[in-house]
């Protein structure tokens, strides 16, 4: 027998500690392997969980988009579980009566080591327990689009180490807890509940905060001034009241910023600078007022403004409402309670003075409006449906709360969980191959005058479409970068984003050619069809959820057509290019590309790029209709949306085009059985005849008479209203 000499022994010992060193580290302690398991029970068995054991290696598992494990020896620092239990009208998608929140996290306070844990769309229901807090490392808390209710835990404000709290898409109520001690907070995102009315105190040091969908009231306040590193700021959607603080355009780190569907009053300071980072404004659906400073004037190359729904005299004037709405609003919004009205009898000679004027323009207003109204029926043809625009004050919506769940629907974004997309950036021609295997032709799923298409998956596990073009020879390279820059631009929460782009180029003996790879988001919920008729695979899809996909298509819509100028239209909108993530936002995935202006000595515009098979060569037709052409063709989906019957033909919608205006001018029970009848027992009749008003105008032959894109949005959003106030049961005149 050989023996090994006494240094070869020395190394091959050497050499098996530290292959069971590493193996040893790659191992979680037998407790936390017990917790996890436990916490499989609790979470009853999702998809991403299904196949774990005891003899799972935990910290070993690859990574996807519905679940990552990380180990810092035998401990578990981060835990991200994404699940498919999505909110809906009903509780049927929260786990069993038999889940306890506070179970929950007294199992995951059994791992104390944890610095990251996102637990997703799995359906968690109840309180959310003040033990929340027994995290000592914890640094990212997200725990978005599920079913917690009651008040955010006091608690929270006591997690020192916490950087980004993400609480949005659930049903929170009440007042967001005091965040100032949370000295390290960098981004609070809790939007998509019932807070409010009182704006909650803050920490200065946030670099995101994002407030949408809530109920706050007031001005913004002026403290917001100290949040120096405050890069995106969102207050979409709640009742802010007042002037814009001038600062929030020149804060230097701001880069992203709404304020749009609020109060807000007056006009903004001529004086105003930007911050030379601010690339999104959104101050659309206020009372605004006059002009725009110069760094908001129109949109660029390096910043997208949208001010549509304002009383603006700058821009679009179409897209905006004449002063008499503004000014009748915020006059209406200044008077004092009636509780308030009373001391002094001068004080009440003065309120009793400006209540007689507000009373005396609005007869005024209502006689204008009266004998215009005359008029126009004076014109219009027999049986004709007449659309009113909701420009009322007052709506269901404003006066009563709106329902969480219904809203979640309405404003969740898979891939916005805090706020914006991935961010854009430049790919390797080696991750494209990686992803798309070489670009194997059974990944490439069309190949036509827009271009080859592929399908890949990057290593993160994230789903990507990949566009090649054609470098137009026309275009100076030059301004191939400029022009990139606008496509980084197209980033919006109900369009099918670009991710990023790679740049080739070959050369022959004669010509070098440049190819372009334009990296999209691959979406793979399914379209908006299949979920209207394939009730075998998927639950199909009830009132509440329609209108908010359709809401979000002509959101979507919007920003295309006022993104570039000129706007992207003419897009070839169907039902089967609106594509649904998986918290059912829709998505529009096939647009056309911004075009730009041909040289100074010829008219017209031309497309950067060209397909591969030069299908195109290079031209473009920039129809004055294409705005109205993308209006009708979403008023084809809001038809199918409510009838559930496919209007493939130009025969098949003028057939149903006129059954529904027949509906319309007879009986609610007749629109009741002209709909869908999946959808029956969850719409409000008047929420139903107001978007098949819309549909029906959209559908209008003459394109000059079919509404503005603004208008359609306007009438959608009333329509959930009506919806809203409906489903909270205080209008009982509202019956299906």
């Amino acid at each position: 027998m050989r023996f090994l000499s006494l240094p070869m022994a020395a190394s091959l010992l050497l050499l098996l500690l530290l292959l069971f060193a590493v193996s040893d580290a790659q191992q979680l302690s037998p407790s936390q392997v017990k917790t996890l398991l436990r916490l499989q029970d609790l979470l009853e068995y999702p998809p991403a969980l299904a196949s774990w054991s005891r003899g799972t290696p935990f910290c070993s598992l690859p990574p996807s988009a519905s679940l990552a494990v990380a180990c810092s020896g035998d401990r578990l620092v981060e835990l991200v579980i994404v699940g498919d239990r999505l909110a809906s009208p009903s509780a049927r998608n929260a786990l069993s009566p038999a889940f306890s929140s506070d179970s929950l996290f007294t199992t995951l306070s059994r791992i104390p080591s944890l610095t990251t844990l996102s637990l997703v769309a799995l359906g968690l229901w109840g309180p959310l327990p003040g033990k929340v807090d027994r995290f000592p490392s914890l640094k990212v808390l997200n725990l978005s689009s599920n079913f917690f209710s009651g008040s955010i835990p006091l608690e929270i404000s006591t997690m020192t180490s916490l950087q980004s709290l993400v609480l949005s898409g659930n049903s929170f109520s009440g007042s967001v807890p005091d965040l100032k001690p949370l000295s390290s907070l960098l981004e609070l995102n809790i939007g998509e509940n019932r807070l409010g009315p009182e704006f909650p105190s803050l920490s200065n040091s946030l670099v995101t905060l994002v407030l949408k969908n809530n109920s706050f009231v007031g001005k913004i306040p002026a403290s917001l001034g100290a949040f120096h590193q405050l890069t995106i700021l969102d207050l979409s959607s709640n009742h802010l009241s007042g002037r814009i603080p001038p600062f929030l355009f020149s804060l230097r780190s701001m880069q992203h910023l709404d304020l749009s569907d609020n109060k807000i009053t007056g006009q903004i300071a001529g004086h105003v600078s930007c911050s030379n980072v601010l690339e999104f404004v959104d101050l659309s659906n206020n009372l605004l007022v006059g002009g725009l400073p110069s760094c908001l004037g129109s949109n660029t190359s390096s910043r997208v403004v949208l001010t549509t729904g304002n009383c603006l005299n700058a821009g679009d004037l179409r897209n905006q409402h004449p002063n008499v709405y503004c000014d009748g609003a915020a006059l209406a919004a200044v008077l004092p309670p009636a509780n308030k009205i009373s001391g002094s009898k001068s004080n009440v000679g003065v309120i009793l003075g400006i209540f007689g004027g507000v009373i005396g323009g609005v007869a005024l207003l209502g006689l204008l409006i009266f004998l215009v109204f005359r008029r126009a029926r004076s014109n219009e043809p027999p049986n004709a449906i007449v659309l009113h625009k909701p420009i009322a004050a007052k709506s269901l919506a404003q006066d009563t709360p709106r329902s969480p769940i219904d809203a979640g629907f309405k404003y969740q974004s898979a891939r916005m969980e805090s706020i914006g997309l991935t961010p854009y950036r430049v790919f390797s021609i080696e991750e494209l191959k990686q992803a798309t295997n070489n670009f194997d032709p059974s990944n490439l799923f069309e190949d036509s005058a827009r271009g080859q298409f592929y399908k890949g998956q990057l290593q993160d596990g994230s789903l990507i479409e990949v566009r090649l073009l054609k470098l137009n020879p026309k275009l100076l390279y030059q301004n191939l970068h400029q022009y990139l820059e606008l496509i980084a631009k197209l980033r919006h929460r109900h369009v099918a984003s670009i991710l990023g782009h790679c740049i080739t180029s070959s050369q022959d003996s004669v010509n070098t050619t440049t190819i372009v790879h334009l990296v999209s988001e691959h979406v793979t919920n399914g379209t908006l069809r299949s979920h209207l008729t394939e009730w075998r695979k998927r639950e199909m899809l009830k009132w509440p959820q329609r209108l908010a996909a359709v809401t979000g298509v002509a959101r979507g819509i919007q920003f295309l057509h006022t993104v570039t100028v000129p706007g992207i239209v003419g897009n070839h909108l169907d039902i089967d290019s609106i594509l649904l993530d998986k918290t059912l936002t829709a998505k529009i995935s096939r647009y056309n590309l911004p075009v730009l202006p041909k040289s100074k000595n010829k008219a017209g515009y031309e497309r950067p790029f060209v397909p591969l098979n030069d299908r195109d060569d290079g031209s473009v037709d920039i129809s004055d209709q294409g705005e109205e052409e993308d209006i009708y063709r979403l008023g084809l989906v809001l038809l199918e949306v409510i009838t559930g019957k496919h209007s493939g033909s130009d025969g098949d919608a003028v057939s149903l085009r006129s059954q529904l205006h027949a509906s319309l001018l007879d009986s609610p029970a007749d629109l009741k059985g002209l709909a869908d009848p999946t959808i029956r027992g969850t719409f409000a009749v008047d929420s139903l005849r107001t978007a098949a008003e819309i549909a029906l105008k959209c559908l209008l032959v003459d394109p000059s008479q079919r509404p503005s894109i603004d208008d359609v949005l306007w009438n959608l959003q009333y329509s959930a209203q009506i919806q809203d106030g409906w489903a909270m049961g205080e209008n009982s005149s509202i019956q299906v």
